[in-house]
């Protein structure tokens, strides 16, 4: 037998891109460069970070308080010790420390800090002491800043300073009293 005839043929390669799926992405590319063509009259297109990296401290410390207020609020926690930020509330709230943390609980029974909550009047509630997005006309109050736990604490003792514990429904409608252990 010839050497030859034994030789078989060879295939041509296989492309790595299959002719159909080639045609699907020459379609997508030129209806893509002709919207952002025709859309680049009406719009302003800026490319942004799809990714935002906020590198925090997992500890945080918090000077404890020895007074008091800090001992009868601890009670109120029933049997828990109070979390660096509950501590830090009540070095801010100071003799308003026992209402200060049942109210915070009554707004935000999990301690979170980046929690948010919507309310039937269209306006959200941001944060460890939930405050109310109405807030935000404020000079210098952020959203970024009202999720963050001490920036949040540190406005909600501004506006205890300013109007009492009124700002919080939980305070007028009495709930927060469910989180005092003597009422």
């Amino acid at each position: 037998m010839n050497v030859r005839a034994r030789r078989r043929t060879r295939r041509p390669a296989k492309s790595p891109f299959p002719t159909a799926s080639f045609g699907l992405v020459l379609l997508l590319a030129v209806a893509t460069i002709f919207s952002s063509l025709y859309l680049r009259d009406r719009y302003t297109f800026s490319l942004q970070s799809p990714v935002k990296v906020h590198l925090q401290w997992p500890l945080v410390i918090a000077a404890k308080t020895a007074g008091e207020d800090a001992v009868e609020a601890q009670a109120d926690q029933f049997g828990h010790r109070l979390t660096a930020y509950q501590q830090y509330a009540c070095n801010k709230f100071g003799s308003a420390c026992r209402v200060a943390l049942a109210i915070q609980r009554a707004e935000n029974p999990r301690g979170a800090c980046e929690i948010y909550h919507y309310n039937s009047d269209g306006t959200l509630d941001w944060g460890y002491f939930q405050i109310n997005t109405v807030h935000l006309k404020r000079v210098g109050v952020n959203l970024r800043d009202l999720l963050d736990c001490r920036a949040n604490i540190d406005f909600a003792y501004q506006l205890y300073q300013e109007r009492g514990f009124e700002p919080w429904s939980t305070y007028k409608n009495g709930a927060y009293r469910s989180f005092l252990r003597n009422p």
